[in-house]
Order: C-alpha cells, then sequence, then structure tokens
C-alpha cells in the first residue's frame, strides 16, 4: 500500500539548498530541528506555495508537483494565523468554502472548535488561544488531505499550548486527517507526534517512531544526524528539599512541578544556555544551575555565533545573537561559566519496557 504523503523535491534559495526526501501515512509527523533548517519551506513547498526544481510530491495518490496550491487539498496554519482582520471568526473559517451551505459549515467548524458564541467576533477581539482554534477551523473546514502547522502554538504560554496540543491530538482521531507539524520544542514532538523528522540545513537527515526516542543508538544517532543541541541520560530525584536531574558527573534543578522520577533523557536546546559575564548579577531563575566549562570551539554562522562547552564530562552547544559575547572573546581552552534556566529542560522519560517514552 502507498504512503499516504510522499515528498522528494529540491529548491534552491540563494545560497540554501531544500533536499527533502519524505514518507508518511495518516499520522502526526513532526518535522524537528533548529531555526533556518528549511521546516517552513518544506511546507510550503508542500503547498504549493513555492515551486521547487525538481522532484515530486504525491497525495493520497495524487501527483500535486503540477498543481496550484488551491488545487492540493491542503490545509496550512501559519506561524502568524494570517487571519483576516476585518472578517468575524465565521467569515474567516467560511472564506475558502464553496457551495450554498458554507455558512453552515463554517459555523459547524466553530461549533467543534468551541466557538460558536463567538462567530461574530474579529480576530483582534479574540484571544490568542481563540485565534488559534479559528485558524485550526478554517483549515480544517475544507476537509483537507493533509494539514501542515507551522509552529501555530509557538507564541503562547505553557498551560495553553498544552490544551490545544490535547485538542488538535484530538481532532487528528476523530477525523483521520494526517498533520504534518513544525517546531524546535521537544515538547511538542512527543505531545503530539507519531513520528519524528530530523532536520538540519535544509535535508531531511533521519526519522523514526516517536515511541523509539528512548532507544540509545536511535535517539543518540537521530541527534547526532541535525548536530543541534545538548542531549543527556540521567534521574530524577528529590534532593534536600528541591527536585534534580543527577547524571554521574553533573546535576541540574528542575522546576518544583517536576512529577516524573526515575530514569530520563533531557534535551536543552542551544538558545537556552546563557554563558554569564564575569562583573554581571546573575539572573535569579539562572542562579541554581550555574555550571563551569571550558570553550571548545567558536563558530560564527550570518547572525548566530555557536559555542560548544566541555562541562560535566559531555558538550552543551550554545547559539546566541553574534554581538551577544562580543566583548567576551571567548578563545579555545577558555574557562567561562553559564547557566542553564530549570523550566528549559525538557524530560524524555520511559513508559516501560518495550514502551518507548514520553516527554514532561
Amino acid at each position: 500500500m502507498a504512503p499516504w504523503l510522499e515528498a522528494r523535491f529540491s529548491r534552491s534559495l540563494g545560497t540554501f539548498r531544500l533536499d527533502v526526501d519524505l514518507v508518511m501515512d495518516r499520522e502526526i509527523g513532526v518535522l524537528f530541528g533548529p531555526s533556518g533548517a528549511g521546516k517552513s519551506q518544506t511546507l510550503r513547498a508542500l503547498a504549493g506555495l513555492t515551486r521547487i526544481a525538481k522532484g515530486t510530491i504525491a497525495l493520497n495518490g495524487r501527483k500535486l508537483t503540477a498543481l496550484p496550491s488551491g488545487q492540493r487539498r491542503i490545509g496550512f496554519v501559519f506561524q502568524d494565523l494570517a487571519l483576516f482582520p476585518h472578517l468575524s471568526a465565521l467569515e474567516n473559517v467560511a472564506y475558502g468554502l464553496k457551495g450554498k451551505r458554507r455558512g453552515e459549515r463554517a459555523r459547524h467548524w466553530l461549533k467543534r472548535m468551541h466557538l460558536e458564541e463567538l462567530e461574530d467576533r474579529k480576530p483582534l477581539q479574540l484571544s490568542g488561544g481563540q485565534r488559534q482554534r479559528v485558524a485550526l477551523a478554517r483549515a480544517l473546514a475544507p476537509e483537507p488531505d493533509i494539514l501542515l502547522l507551522d509552529e501555530p502554538f509557538s507564541a503562547l504560554d505553557s498551560p495553553l499550548r498544552r490544551s490545544l496540543r490535547r485538542e488538535l491530538k484530538q481532532l487528528h482521531r476523530e477525523t483521520g486527517t494526517p498533520i504534518l507539524y513544525v517546531t524546535h520544542q521537544i515538547e511538542d514532538v512527543c505531545a503530539l507526534g507519531d513520528r519524528i523528522f530530523f532536520m538540519s540545513e535544509g535535508t531531511v537527515t533521519g526519522q523514526l517512531p516517536v515511541d523509539r526516542l528512548w532507544e540509545n543508538h536511535a535517539v543518540e544517532a537521530a541527534w547526532r544526524s541535525i548536530g543541534w543541541g545538548t542531549l543527556l541520560t540521567g534521574e530524577v530525584r528529590d534532593f534536600q528539599g528541591g527536585i534534580e536531574l543527577f547524571w554521574e558527573k553533573g546535576r541540574l534543578l528542575l522546576p518544583p512541578s517536576t512529577e516524573e522520577r526515575g530514569p530520563v533523557r533531557a534535551f536543552i536546546a542551544p538558545d537556552q544556555i546563557k554563558i554569564l559575564y564575569p562583573d554581571i548579577p546573575v539572573d535569579p531563575q539562572l542562579a541554581a544551575n550555574i555550571l563551569t566549562g571550558t570553550v571548545v570551539e567558536t563558530v560564527h554562522v550570518g547572525s548566530t555565533t555557536r559555542v560548544d562547552l566541555a562541562a560535566c564530562g559531555m558538550t552543551w552547544q550554545t547559539e546566541h545573537p553574534r554581538e551577544a559575547y562580543a566583548s567576551l572573546d571567548l578563545k579555545e581552552g577558555e574557562t567561562v561559566r553559564f547557566a542553564v534556566r530549570p523550566r528549559s529542560i525538557s524530560l524524555l522519560a520511559p513508559t516501560g519496557p518495550d514502551r518507548g517514552g514520553r516527554c514532561r
């Protein structure tokens, strides 16, 4: 049986080249990787919003490569949502529908997203979560063959983000509509995904079912393929009135709300690790997790600088704006202090023998 989505194509964007090889079934796939990896450009190419140089895209048995975007039967929720500010919630959802029953169908989807009492409100009269639901309703109302989501929840706070992720999974179960979701948050991968596609520098470097993220050989190979972030294996335990992530050569404090105990993997995004200036007071949120390390390498990429640090028996990858630490003039072999906010540590814990993992 042929896969639901099969995309193999390339496209050049100035000096950046997009080479995509992606296959998925009627599941929730997550495109995961650093900013600038080509995740959003991949979605735009699938939707027909940008043209590919060569290759093929097939969806539900149909060849899409030569079709305009309006004929591809693809729903798209952009990061900025792209709602029409002058239209009501109902008019936004009905915009892409045709036929005499378009208003009825739009109301059906607003009700499904728990917005039936807000159909006359315009986007600026809605909360952030309500606007997200309107955008989802608009994308799903035409009953697409796949739904593409470009980090639609990135600007929301954690409780609302978790709530919308649960609603999205429920919608997938109810409608059977496959979803391809772009993120650089590991929590999104584990809370939403059935399959993760790792992406780096324009290329899908690997993929595996999300429930295999606990397997040592699988996850380490996948993370090496994107070369991004810090991944460590340790144990969550109670310690002196707090909760800590402990491994053989170090420890980090975790938020008081952490429920997990026992063996875990932890992922820390590079931009969440802060190098400390020697003579500037430390942010109280960072003070509990200060480590000392040695500069391994400094790499400048455009407006971003990546600094790899050796500490506590492992390498920590940091990223920051190029000018942020210019006055420190960091050189290989230099000793620096750095810190990690407890809430920026994402945990992946085993759910049991041969049952994969879950995120906290």
